[in-house]
């Protein structure tokens, strides 16, 4: 039976009650056996007990013994501690003593030191004569060496001054032996004698003029490799040649040098450096710029075979000093910046030579005129169209302000065109007073020609928004492009702080949303020529209404006798008008049959509060054009109308029939009526006694006394 079950901290009585009966069936024998574990265990417990008690004396004893012996230890340490105490004392003038002396040593170690320099020197002197006799380089480099260690001890003496002009004078004729020797070594790269050379200069503590050697070797090697290249054509021909020679002087004095200088590659990067600071490169670089015809386009090629330079370049520069790499993005860039910072000058220069070059001048036909200016205005927008995307690859968007100064300026010479093409077709169709139209073509086709051509530049005017759109959103998907070594550089803020700025806020406004608009000034513009073209249109219809009506207020009929014809007809000016204008919306169907954007855009952008009898909040609209064609040529018929010397009772009656007829023309075309052709029909209908009484008090006082004064018999 297992009884170990009762030590567990988890005992379960009746778990191990039920498990000892499966195994013992009799539970009394069960009982029996846990009864004699029970004596088992308290026989045991007494033996325990009783062993504790007798032990406890001894426990006792034995503690007392190691608290006696804890007491006299600290008695002792107590004791040690008072004489350490005493010995401190006794000694502390004895150490000071000690102390004072070993100064007085050390005092006597740099004076002796100091002799010994002194005497160094004079020997040293003595013996770099002989050596320099000897042409022995190596001894010449290491008394030299000795020297300048023992002259750093005589500071104080008198003749200081005269042993450092002694000394440098020596290093200065051993440079002077070395120069032709190391132009050689750094021609023919003698890696053995390079190390030599470099100990020597180091221990006469003139590293810097060996660079010097080697920047001047190379320089004067890789100009001339540059003069040979420039005879062989334009400069985009022969800048990669150039470039490619710089990239493998540096690869391969970079693994050259490695084993020569501490500090290699920083001296072959400033190599490189000097390299690219050609004053010969920039000026055929800026020769090249000013006699292209396309200077952007030619700046862009350069750029790109230099940025691939610098991307080569900066590959290889992982864990360089940023003063270093500073300077050697500013000499990469130097040849470039005047001309990028230029770019709007160079985007205006190519914009005016595009603009003068357009064809906007009349033809033999209206529609051929016409179609030379739609040409001439998507041929502007289109090579617009890339200006700012070169600006943001050229430079990153920090030259935009002026790029879109130049592109406005250039649509600014647009609509002077666009405004002189509109003088030139109004003169062209005879609209003006006193001319003759030069085309031999339909009216209507001339209408056409019209309306087609205000259709063209709402085109012109969306297209321009649009390419505003483009380039808004092509500014907020720009990311930075360029090689790390120029990027990193602040290359626009150190050449003109003010213009960096004021670019520097255009595109975060930008960017931001702040500004949604970019070319503010040429759409406020733009309106003139559509607002001129669609007066074109309206004087094209008026010089038909007025040819019409030209000479009518002469007419016999407004004189004549009273007949026996009660109801007289409409004349035939009146219905040959009508019947023009009832033409209108059909020539005006090709235009509106469809959605057509660019017509409604130009509708939306006419001012036609400067026509007669149209209201201040008129909707720009195909009906608003049409009712500004009746108001106006209701406004010629009223001028007519004023021109009549008289009326007689036959003749009123006739002008009565006339204004009715016109009435209900403008009622088919559902044109509201002008107040002053209302009134003339109310002033011809009263009696003449009526004209000025109380009901006619509305109409103005100039309208009564003319219509009167025509009705007045004549004697």
């Amino acid at each position: 039976m297992d009884y170990s079950k009762f030590n567990d901290d988890d005992f379960d009585l009746k778990k191990w009650v039920n498990g000892a009966l499966k195994s013992e069936q009799n539970p009394n024998t069960l009982v029996m056996k846990l009864q004699l574990l029970m004596q088992e265990v308290n026989g045991s417990l007494e033996e325990s007990t009783a062993n504790l008690l007798s032990d406890i004396p001894r426990v006792v004893t034995e503690i007392q013994g190691l608290n006696n012996e804890a007491v006299l230890l600290r008695n002792q340490m107590n004791l040690v501690k008072s004489d350490i105490s005493k010995v401190q004392q006794d000694t502390v003038e004895s150490m000071s003593t000690v102390v004072e002396l070993d100064k007085i040593k050390d005092r006597m170690l740099v004076t002796e030191k100091k002799l010994k320099q002194a005497d160094n020197w004079c020997v040293l002197n003595d013996q770099i004569d002989l050596l320099f006799e000897e042409q022995d380089l190596e001894g010449i480099s290491e008394k030299l060496g000795e020297m300048r260690d023992a002259l750093a001890g005589l500071v104080n003496l008198p003749d200081y001054s005269d042993r450092c002009d002694r000394l440098n004078n020596l290093s200065n004729r051993l440079e002077a032996i070395l120069s032709p020797k190391l132009i050689s070594t750094f021609n023919n790269d003698k890696s053995e004698d390079a190390r030599l050379y470099y100990k020597i200069f180091s221990d006469m503590g003139r590293q810097g003029e060996l660079y010097n050697y080697y920047h001047r070797t190379h320089k004067t090697n890789s100009q001339k490799q540059f003069n040979m290249l420039r005879t062989s054509g334009s400069v985009d021909t022969w800048l990669h040649g150039f470039y490619s020679s710089v990239l493998e002087l540096f690869h391969a004095q970079l693994s050259w040098t490695s084993g020569i200088y501490t500090n290699h590659t920083a001296v072959v990067l400033s190599l490189v450096t000097l390299c690219l600071d050609n004053t010969d490169l920039q000026h055929e670089i800026s020769n090249f710029l000013s006699d292209s015809q396309t200077p952007v386009l030619a700046l862009t090629t350069l750029l790109d075979i230099v940025y691939r330079f610098a991307n080569s370049l900066g590959r290889e520069l992982t864990e360089v000093d940023n003063e270093i790499t500073e300077k050697l993005g500013r000499s990469i860039i130097s040849p470039y910046i005047r001309h990028l910072t230029s770019l709007g000058d160079k985007v205006k220069s190519s914009l005016l030579r595009d603009v003068h070059s357009l064809a906007m001048r009349v033809k033999r036909t209206s529609s051929d005129s016409v179609s030379e200016l739609h040409s001439s205005t998507k041929r502007v927008v289109a090579h617009v169209k890339d200006c700012i995307p070169q600006c943001l690859n050229l430079t990153n968007g920090y030259t935009l302000v002026d790029v879109v100064s130049a592109i406005e300026f250039y649509f600014d010479l647009l609509v002077e065109k666009i405004n002189s093409f509109i003088r030139e077709m109004r003169a062209a169709f005879g609209v003006e007073a006193g001319s003759q139209s030069m085309f031999q073509e339909d009216h209507w086709v001339g209408f056409q020609s019209c309306f087609k051509l205000f259709q063209i530049l709402g085109e012109c005017y969306t297209d321009i928004k649009s390419l505003e759109s483009e380039c808004i959103e092509t500014v907020k998907q720009h990311v930075t492009k360029g090689p790390g070594l120029v990027t990193k550089i602040y290359t626009w803020l150190e050449a003109d702080p003010l213009r960096y700025g004021a670019n520097k806020a255009l595109l975060d406004s930008l960017i931001d949303g702040s500004k949604i608009t970019l070319f503010d000034k040429t759409m406020e513009l733009f309106k003139k020529p559509i607002n001129n073209c669609n007066k074109l249109c309206v004087d094209f219809v008026l010089f038909h209404v007025k040819s019409n009506l030209n000479g009518v207020h002469l007419s016999e009929e407004w004189v004549v006798d009273e007949g026996a014809v009660f109801s007289p007809s409409p004349l035939t000016y009146i219905t040959s008008l009508g019947d023009y204008l009832l033409l209108l919306p059909q020539q005006l169907e090709p235009f509106f049959a469809e959605e057509n954007i660019p017509l409604d855009t130009a509708l939306i952008l006419v001012d036609f509060t400067q026509f007669p009898g149209m209201a201040q909040d008129v909707e720009g609209d195909a009906f608003a054009w049409l009712t500004c064609v009746c108001q106006s040529t209701l406004f010629t018929i009223v001028e007519m109308i004023l021109k009549i010397h008289r009326l007689s009772g036959a003749g009123c009656k006739q002008l009565t029939a006339d204004v009715a007829y016109i009435s209900n023309v403008m009622g088919a075309l559902e044109v509201p009526l002008s107040r002053d052709i209302v009134d003339i029909s109310r002033l011809l209908s009263l009696p003449i006694d009526q004209i000025d009484s109380a009901e006619t008090q509305n109409i103005p006082k100039y309208l009564r006394g003319k219509i009167s004064t025509m009705r007045r018999p004549a004697y």
